[in-house]
């Protein structure tokens, strides 16, 4: 039976649950450690080269291990101790952004460890984030689920409004060596918060090989081709729409320095929090694909705002619209995806879908990058964000699937305990 509370007081009983703190918790200390390092390695490969191109560059270095580890990193979901091996990534990126931090104060950090310190934290971020999101429907009701989601998403988002910001400030008060060392201290301090899960974390044992297993969960994925229809509309949005590594110089040209660099980094995570309270608000709600669809166009619209806005404060909203459309598209094409998707087979889901949302944000970082340079930072925007409305536009024109009212309503599954 459906419940009768608000989303609001769904979301606020989520928190009730001793498990879901602790997983909430270590995910806003992940979540601020993961923006602080994107946002210190844009402006650390600014400040050493002053190029649009190896900007992007560093995407390059971040899609790969994601496109390469994120289906090993479900295989391992699927079998093994999530929440330990969440652990195990929080201190592996500890103990990297540590040891880059110490090259930077000390004055002996060069480009190649920008770009290596890339790939090892985006290899870590990739073996670990599938473990991560299967865990969730472990830790409260199924009623809770799209609650869940979004409180999750808002959590995330809070991390774009303060890890940026902590960034700029730490970049602009104290040196870029002393927000990587920063960093390191919340990877740890998230490694430490996430002790004492109670819920199933392992999954049941199989007997199958490693490689089965990655082919069972590809065969699931492309069988169930609306999960693919909504995975392309995200992917879409963030290859054509990115617009993040381009942000260093769009500070750049308004003349607001790096505390300006950090508050556009952050405008997004503050729109996207609002966004969030508006889709708490509705629940368990019906059309998750045309909310999905709608929202990837309404960023579009909002990425195209910020390309051309001539003054700051009018960049400053362009960038809350991007946040507040991407939580309308986010939260309910992921509720849709963990509901139809099974526990066994959550953590390969999982990884596909962290495959393109973690490859696809560098792939774009690397296109806005090289067609910034070839045509400036604003037409780039725009040439961008035209593309993605027409492939979204196509997609959902033609898969009528993704119009079904009932895409993606919940199923029961066993209750979360309270503690």
């Amino acid at each position: 039976m459906a419940s009768s509370r608000s989303g609001f007081a769904q979301a606020i009983e989520a928190i009730g649950y001793a498990d879901y703190r602790r997983f909430a918790s270590s995910l806003l200390l992940t979540s601020l450690g993961a923006q602080l390092i994107q946002t210190v390695v844009f402006w650390q490969a600014y400040e050493l080269t002053g190029s649009a191109f190896i900007i992007g560059l560093t995407g390059v270095a971040r899609a790969i291990p994601h496109i390469i580890l994120s289906m090993a990193g479900g295989v391992i979901a699927d079998r093994t101790n999530r929440v330990r091996l969440i652990q195990t990534g929080q201190i592996a990126n500890a103990i990297l952004v540590v040891v880059i931090g110490l090259l930077t104060v000390t004055g002996h950090v060069q480009l190649w460890h920008v770009f290596a310190v890339t790939v090892l934290n985006s290899g870590f971020t990739a073996v670990t984030q599938p473990a991560r999101t299967a865990l969730i429907p472990h830790l409260v009701p199924a009623g809770n689920l799209v609650n869940a989601v979004a409180l999750n998403a808002t959590i995330s988002q809070v991390s774009q409004i303060v890890g940026p910001a902590l960034a700029g400030i730490a970049i602009a008060s104290l040196d870029t060596g002393a927000a990587y060392l920063i960093n390191g201290a919340l990877y740890f301090a998230a490694m430490l918060s996430i002790f004492g899960i109670r819920a199933q974390a392992r999954p049941e044992p199989s007997d199958d090989s490693p490689w089965e297993s990655f082919l069972e969960g590809m065969r699931f994925v492309f069988q169930k081709r609306v999960i693919l229809s909504l995975l392309a509309l995200d992917f879409a949005q963030t290859v054509f729409g990115s617009y993040r590594a381009l942000l260093p110089i769009i500070a750049t040209s308004l003349g607001v320095g790096a505390a300006g660099y950090g508050l556009l980094s952050g405008a997004p995570g503050i729109g996207a929090v609002l966004g969030a309270a508006v889709i708490l608000g509705l629940g368990d709600m019906r059309y998750k694909g045309l909310y999905t669809i709608f929202g990837v166009l309404a960023y579009c619209g909002s990425v195209i705002l910020l390309a051309v806005s001539p003054w700051f404060a009018l960049a400053l909203v362009g960038a809350a619209l991007t946040g507040a459309m991407n939580s309308v598209q986010v939260i309910p094409r992921n509720s849709a995806i963990l509901t139809l998707s099974p526990d066994a087979l959550r953590g390969r889901v999982e990884a596909f879908r962290s495959m393109l949302a973690g490859g696809g944000p560098p792939i774009g970082y690397t296109a806005s990058g090289a067609l910034a340079a070839a045509i400036g930072v604003p037409l780039a925007l725009v040439v961008g964000s035209i593309t993605c409305v027409v492939v979204v536009a196509g997609i959902g024109l033609t898969r009528r699937d993704l119009r079904d009212p009932d895409l993606g309503a919940r199923v029961e599954e066993p209750a979360a305990s309270r503690g």
